[in-house]
């Protein structure tokens, strides 16, 4: 009887754990939301369970089980006076480094970087404004060395 219920239990404890671990992110790109930019305003904008999304083929070849997820925002431009274009999404794998090819949605404009993070809907407002100032003190200081 003892047996059982310790049984039950950490069956339940592994469940809810494992419900802890799915993140979910806004999903969505500064091209086909405005409200999805440096403005960004969460209200409209869809949500994702990442652990819900199919995995890219070159993440399947890679990987024998589902890697680990997090929310991502990049930021591109093409000319200084311009806004950023921002994208914001699941990703999965190695968060040690961005992956900076081109948007699809906008290929020509230039990567200008990216921010990771591990909670629910972590990629929003607060998360890009951070990064906005570093990535504008990162080209300041970029011009000035030239």
């Amino acid at each position: 009887m003892m047996r059982g219920t310790v049984l039950a239990l950490g069956l339940l404890l592994v469940q809810f754990a494992a419900t802890g671990l799915a993140v979910k992110c806004y999903e969505c790109d500064s091209e086909n939301d405005l409200n999805c930019g440096s403005e960004f305003q969460a209200e409209d904008i869809a949500k994702t369970d990442c652990d819900a999304v199919e995995l890219p083929q070159e993440i399947r070849e890679i990987y024998i089980q589902k890697p680990d997820t997090a929310c991502l925002i990049k930021y591109y431009r093409d000319l200084p006076d311009n806004p950023l274009f921002v994208r914001r999404s699941c990703t999965f794998g190695d968060f040690s480094v961005c992956d900076e090819q081109p948007d699809p949605v906008m290929p020509h404009l230039s990567f200008l970087g990216c921010q990771f993070c591990h909670t629910d809907l972590c990629n929003n407002a607060a998360i890009i404004k951070r990064s906005i100032v570093s990535v504008m003190l990162l080209l300041l200081l970029g011009n000035l060395l030239n």
